[in-house]
């Protein structure tokens, strides 16, 4: 009998392919499934699914027949709903009992995130968070949902999303002598104010030039397009950036961070990465605490300053380190979380 895990993006099937391998660590057969997307540059390292299915058409097909259990991570989570709704009708009418199915939020999210993560999977049997600190706020949330609103149970799986460690021979251990490198963690939407990212590439090229002895890598966290710039209506090429400030490669996410000296972003969620590896990181304060910022979730972290304060990128070495009884309650503190999460299954399937 066999998991089933199904995404739709790039960070989902990565984070799906990490799933099954650590299930499969505990003896559990797996399945992986990607929806069809578009095929663009990604920082993720490229591994195909083992197979691509249409959500739609995977619903009906006879995939899913002696699935023990459905893992269901998309991007779009108003959609879980409908697609499990629609595949418990199709287990009713065919006369099969449904496998429970489990989902949750890719990385550790907090506060009105949280509140809006956890309403759209409340269909599911089984919710999968990262730390202790997720657990108490969704169980403080959920005190006052209706009785007729069954709440599913909540498992803590820890970074499930991301590798425990990098690659063999990958980590530096951070450079203590030059050439440093600065790797800075460019989002999609984020940060959300007009020209702000404009803003921020300014504040890049100015450290740039302040620090010759600093390399400044720009990585994209996420998907995107040949054509796709990272700053809407301007391409970086059209700015003169010093020699040593530049975009990465697809691909090399985990390569540079396992190899950087220090992290910043603004909220990727992969500066739970760079701490979890040892970097120093910033979480870059400059545009404001809340919720659509993507920032809210670091407060207590200890990790936030504001760049425009930051004149060369020497003074990033005598940052205070990120705390880490925050990082261990954010799910750092959790190494067993297939096997937490087969129980947790077991349990919900009795």
């Amino acid at each position: 009998m066999t998991i089933v895990l199904i995404s739709d993006g790039g960070a989902e099937q990565y984070a799906c392919r990490l799933l099954a391998d650590s299930l499969e660590q505990q003896g559990q057969s797996c399945l992986t499934i990607q929806a069809p997307r578009p095929r663009g540059p990604s920082p993720f390292p490229q591994q195909p699914p083992q197979l691509e299915v249409a959500l739609d058409a995977l619903l009906s097909s006879s995939l899913l027949e002696q699935a023990t259990a459905l893992g269901l991570f998309v991007q779009n989570t108003a959609a879980l709903e409908p697609l499990i709704r629609s595949y418990r009708e199709l287990c009713h009418r065919c006369g099969q009992a449904p496998a429970p199915v489990f989902s949750g939020p890719l990385a550790p999210v907090v506060g009105d995130n949280l509140i809006s993560d956890l309403a759209n999977r409340h269909r599911c049997d089984l919710v999968l968070l990262h730390g202790e600190r997720q657990l108490q706020e969704a169980a403080a949330m959920r005190f006052n949902w209706p009785s007729s609103l069954k709440a599913p149970p909540l498992v803590c799986g820890g970074f499930w999303f991301m590798p425990e460690r990098p690659s063999l021979g990958c980590l530096n251990g951070g450079l203590t002598s030059p050439p440093y490198t600065l790797l800075v963690l460019g989002q999609q939407e984020i940060p959300v104010q007009p020209g702000a990212k404009s803003q921020l590439l300014r504040w890049l090229i100015r450290l740039a030039e302040a620090s010759p002895q600093w390399n400044v890598v720009i990585q994209r966290d996420h998907d995107w397009s040949d054509d796709d710039a990272w700053i809407a209506d301007e391409t970086h090429e059209a700015r003169t950036l010093p020699m040593n400030l530049g975009f990465g490669e697809p691909g090399q996410l985990f390569t540079l961070l396992s190899g950087c000296t220090a992290c910043a972003s603004v909220s990727s969620p992969w500066l739970f990465t760079a701490m979890a590896w040892g970097r120093q990181t910033m979480v870059i304060g400059d545009f404001g605490i809340h919720s659509g910022q993507g920032t809210s979730g670091f407060f207590g972290s200890g990790a936030m300053h504001r760049l425009r304060s930051i004149t060369h990128l020497d003074q990033l070495l005598e940052l205070p380190r990120h705390s880490h009884r925050w990082l261990e309650s954010m799910g750092w503190d959790v190494h067993d979380g297939g096997k937490r999460l087969l129980q947790a299954l077991e349990e919900v399937s009795r």
